[in-house]
């Protein structure tokens, strides 16, 4: 709806923490102590059903109806639909250390000295590899992965970390102090770059997280909006593969919100949110009444 993503002090602000979080919960749960290798086996292949088949799925489709070679995602990458192999190979990473690697500390280790070479290679070459594996994205996204294997690993001390009055007073004013800062102040690129990309982002990704799990309890409770909440969680990658399929015929605005102020420009676009999402889920369910368009397609259990 016109918002870019670095343009106004509110898309940097949510950009910063979007997609963090994203693999940062990934790689939370993701965690194990110990996986055999059967069960390593069975989860890459769910992780390949509920991820990748999905998402080539729509992108087949949405090059189909606008009269595109189906296959070009092969050459040109997935597009909007990215993240679902990054986090594939996030998974895969993992998965193969565990493999070879049995003790869960040496594991960690690994896989930081993994995130830390993927930093290095990005800020090198910026981008390298096939564009289907999109591996600069990888390399720039994989360090959340593991910071949410790391949390989940340490989760005691990371919990400490969540409730720390002081930790989280430097955290949310480091915050909003950088996202000003950003915003306001002209600097060199590469300083730029490092203080939006890396500095404003942990620290985005710190506070939203420390939010939630220093008020874990009130979303543990059952009400309506919690519930609510919960089934949008667990149909999120459906939403998203069926609002991104259909945003190409929907990318231009009308005219009269490009002589709006920004407060209204964002009540709309919330607004367009809430209805997007509404009219997804409607489709989803009446998707999901086949079982093999809704495990195929749309990556539900």
């Amino acid at each position: 709806m016109g918002i870019e993503t670095y343009d106004s002090l509110s898309g940097m602000m949510l950009y910063s923490f979007n997609m963090p979080i994203f693999f940062f919960v990934s790689g939370f749960l993701a965690y194990k102590e110990s996986m055999e290798i059967k069960a390593i086996g069975k989860r890459l292949w769910q992780k390949f059903l509920f991820l990748v088949i999905p998402a080539v799925v729509f992108k087949v489709f949405m090059d189909l109806l606008h009269g595109a070679n189906p296959a070009h995602f092969l050459q040109d990458g997935m597009g909007g639909y990215w993240f679902t192999i990054t986090l594939f190979e996030c998974f895969l990473i993992y998965y193969l250390v565990a493999l070879v690697i049995k003790r869960s500390g040496i594991q960690m280790i690994i896989m930081a000295f993994i995130a830390l070479a993927g930093i290095g290679l990005l800020s090198l070459y910026g981008e390298f590899g096939p564009k289907l594996l999109d591996m600069n994205r990888l390399a720039k996204y994989f360090q959340y992965f593991v910071f949410g294997l790391l949390a989940m690993r340490y989760k005691d001390l990371y919990e400490k970390a969540m409730n720390n009055e002081w930790l989280k007073a430097a955290g949310i004013l480091s915050f909003f102090v950088l996202l000003f800062i950003i915003n306001q102040v002209s600097m060199p690129a590469p300083v730029f770059h490092a203080l939006r990309d890396l500095v404003l982002r942990y620290l985005g990704t710190f506070v939203v997280v420390s939010f939630f799990v220093c008020r874990k309890e009130v979303f543990d409770t059952g009400s309506r909006t919690n519930k609510l909440l919960t089934s949008i969680g667990r149909k999120s990658l459906a939403i998203y593969l069926l609002q991104y399929f259909f945003i190409p015929s929907f990318m231009a605005w009308p005219e009269w919100i490009a002589g709006m102020d920004g407060f209204t420009v964002h009540v709309i676009s919330f607004a367009y949110t809430i209805v997007i999402t509404a009219v997804c889920l409607s489709f989803i369910e009446l998707l999901s009444n086949s079982t093999l368009i809704k495990k195929y397609a749309l990556g539900q259990k």
